[in-house]
């Protein structure tokens, strides 16, 4: 274990909590640890049997940050964890962790402890599991007793049986004590054919710093990325991962000016598999046009594009392994001063559209498209204008009373309307429709979705139009 990382442990605070009956327990900040994204993405490898429960709680506490740094793709996001006490539901914003089911729910008896995700879609599962794989592989050290975990649909299933979650929960990921190899600056990938360069397996600035403040920019520089960071990108992806070289569920394609490639991570010479990193152009010419107009939520500036595709957008081990690549190529970005943006679902109608633009194998269904390239000088995304826009609404109401939340939408499109709990919990679905250019409201009768009117406290409005969200506080007393 990485003691002089974890120097200083502080105990978890229990507190009186935000309900009568309910208790709280605080967790202490992140570690920052000196270990840079590449290396422990280089590192990391999944561990199933041989646990102890005997990890410190600020392996637990460095976790829980780490995924939340994630940015959110849709309306909810709810974090559990179970540990021989209990079953807890984590708050972000009071970095607190609120009972939920009193108890020891652990689906493995020898882990530390659980944590399972439940978001509405397979993709941003993925993310927040990788978050969480290379938080705790960041306390690493030499080879030795130290953080281990692995994904378990197992553990899952047991979840949502045992724990009595808000929302399904499509992923645990269990924690524990056991030996590892630790890190690993040996390269997982190298190229067969020299058609992509050798990535590097250290980087500049530590995997925590490197989290805090991860965002998406959908605004490129008109100047292409070198074929050396494209090599990196790629590797970040999906050339680090080892024990997938044999049964790799997605496939990616790079679209730039030159055509189409297919990215190779693994190489078969009579029938044995090993890791790989190199492209193969299967459509010439310049296709991104045709790509950002296979769909209107595509960014169209970006220098570079990378589509992932599975065999079968009905399983979870495909969709939620598209997830790990987006999290991979998000944060590889961040590290090369690069703006990413992820597209993220896909409809069905879309992964139509994408596949006929870049003329992709038959079979192959996109699910993700990552965009990529430099910032557009002088402008952030904090700049731009948002695509819609809270301009009036109340912030009291009284027990009963209704609220009017008027917005202005700067481009049409699909809008939705949605009310959540402080712990982002949905509460009411108010609207879904395609909505004009222009001024628009939705009205909140202070009822949830089985029409009981709610209990006094604070609530959020949330307007999500393509790309943009815009979010009202809203105090019921």
């Amino acid at each position: 274990m990485n003691r002089h990382c974890v120097a200083g442990i502080i105990s978890g605070l229990v507190l009186a909590g935000f309900a009568a009956g309910q208790t709280i327990e605080s967790l202490p900040g992140p570690v920052i640890h000196p270990y840079s994204f590449e290396l422990l993405s280089n590192s990391r490898y999944s561990v199933h049997p041989g646990f102890t429960d005997t990890l410190p709680r600020q392996v637990l506490a460095n976790v829980l940050w780490a995924m939340e740094q994630v940015p959110r793709f849709d309306s909810f996001r709810e974090l559990y964890v179970a540990t021989k006490d209990n079953v807890y539901l984590y708050n972000p914003p009071h970095n607190t962790l609120v009972i939920h089911k009193p108890g020891d729910f652990r689906y493995s008896s020898g882990s530390t402890f659980e944590v399972g995700v439940a978001t509405r879609r397979h993709e941003e599962t993925g993310l927040l599991i990788q978050a969480g794989l290379l938080a705790g592989t960041a306390f690493w050290d030499s080879a030795g007793p130290s953080v281990a975990s692995c994904p378990m649909k197992q553990a899952a299933d047991y979840a949502n049986r045992e724990w009595v979650p808000n929302h399904r929960i499509l992923m645990v990921n269990v924690y524990g004590l056991t030996e590892v190899k630790g890190l690993d600056t040996n390269l997982v990938a190298v190229s067969s054919d020299s058609s992509l360069f050798q990535p590097y397996v250290t980087g500049p600035d530590s995997f925590e710093t490197i989290l805090m403040g991860l965002h998406q920019d959908s605004v490129f520089s008109p100047y292409t990325i070198s074929h050396e960071t494209v090599s990196q990108l790629l590797w970040a992806g999906c050339g680090v991962t080892p024990h997938r070289t044999d049964n790799s569920p997605c496939e990616v394609y790079l679209v730039h000016n030159e055509g189409v490639d297919h990215y190779c991570s693994r190489f078969i010479d009579k029938g044995v598999v090993s890791a790989d990193h190199r492209l193969e152009r299967i459509v010439p010419g310049d296709r991104k046009p045709l790509l950002y107009a296979a769909s209107s939520r595509i960014p169209s500036s970006a220098p570079v594009y990378m589509v992932v595709c599975v065999k079968d957008t009905g399983s979870y081990r495909t969709m939620q392994e598209s997830g790990y690549f987006g999290f991979q190529v998000l944060v590889q970005a961040k590290v090369l001063g690069l703006s990413g943006f992820l597209t993220l679902p896909l409809t069905p109608e879309e992964r139509s559209s994408i596949a006929l633009a870049l003329f992709l194998p038959t079979g192959q269904y996109p699910v993700l498209v990552f965009s990529t390239g430099e910032p557009a000088t002088g402008v952030s995304e904090e700049e731009r204008p948002a695509l819609v826009e809270i301009t009036r609404a109340k912030p009291v109401i009284r027990l009963g009373e209704s609220v009017r939340v008027e917005y202005l939408l700067r481009k049409s499109g699909q809008v939705r309307a949605e009310v959540y709990d402080m712990l982002g919990r949905p509460v009411r679905h108010i609207l879904k429709e395609h909505q004009s250019t222009g001024y628009h409201s939705v009205e909140w009768d202070g009822a949830d979705d089985n029409t009981e009117q709610v209990k006094k406290g604070s609530y959020v409005i949330g307007i999500f139009a393509p790309g943009s969200v815009a979010q009202h506080k809203i105090t019921v007393f």
